[in-house]
């Protein structure tokens, strides 16, 4: 079994807007929405649970009825950040899944997660345990310790940037946090990251620049952009 776990927990005060970033409407659908439907179209998905930001969970499961997300199967409350999210959803994933199932881990404000990107972390997850979307820099990298001056040049080329989705096995997962919770790791902003800290080699799948995360109000319009291009394809002017 192949279990999508949309994280979408989380707060920013940075956000300028009057909702949280993932229950924002865009051309009348939340974005939540959209990345629900993702998953909802991907034909390896097999159920799909949502860890909701606190007073949200009725809205998640009212917006899976509007728009017909009936893999949605469970949601429930997340954490204050992605690390305690992904954990309480592992939670309650032990009790109904094998330690063979792939739980595929996604921030809920990744609207535009393709079906090979989920395709490809299913994929390099069953071949090592894990499949981390990532993409290549092309921009130049600096060390700076106060965001004002640079003072070390990093190459490019040692360099990823990290996505969702995340998958992993189900039986590695659980490892992986239980053993972050023995070493008093806390407040990673994802799974990724937790496994880095505990010294775990971490196996890349596919990623995309078009991946959007949304977390600015620029972003949101990039997004309609991003959408616009999509449902109306530019005409062929020769």
């Amino acid at each position: 079994m192949n279990v999508a776990l949309i994280l979408a927990g989380g707060t920013d005060y940075r956000f300028q807007m009057s909702v949280p970033k993932q229950f924002v409407n865009v051309f009348n659908r939340p974005v939540i929405v959209y990345t629900l439907e993702a998953f909802q179209k991907h034909k390896d998905i097999d159920a799909i649970m949502v860890a909701c930001l606190d007073g949200w969970q009725e809205m998640v499961n009212a917006y899976a009825k509007q728009f017909n997300i009936d893999k949605l199967k469970w949601v429930v409350k997340g954490g204050n950040d992605g690390q305690a999210s992904a954990r309480i959803g592992i939670l309650a994933l032990k009790e109904v899944c094998q330690n063979d199932d792939v739980i595929v881990l996604h921030d809920s404000i990744r609207p535009f997660v393709s079906e090979d990107i989920i395709t490809d972390s299913i994929r390099v997850c069953r071949l090592h345990g894990m499949g981390v979307a990532a993409v290549r820099t092309m921009d130049t990298i600096m060390r700076t310790s106060d965001g004002v001056t640079g003072t070390e040049s990093i190459s490019r080329y040692s360099i990823v940037r990290i996505q969702t989705p995340q998958a992993y096995r189900m039986d590695r997962l659980f490892e992986i946090h239980q053993k972050a919770v023995e070493a008093g790791i806390v407040g990673e902003v994802d799974t990724n990251s937790v496994a880095s800290k505990l010294g775990e080699p971490v196996h890349f799948s596919k990623g995309s620049d078009l991946n959007l995360k949304i977390n600015t109000v620029e972003d949101v319009e990039m997004f309609k952009a991003l959408y616009r291009m999509r449902r109306e394809p530019m005409k062929n002017e020769f």
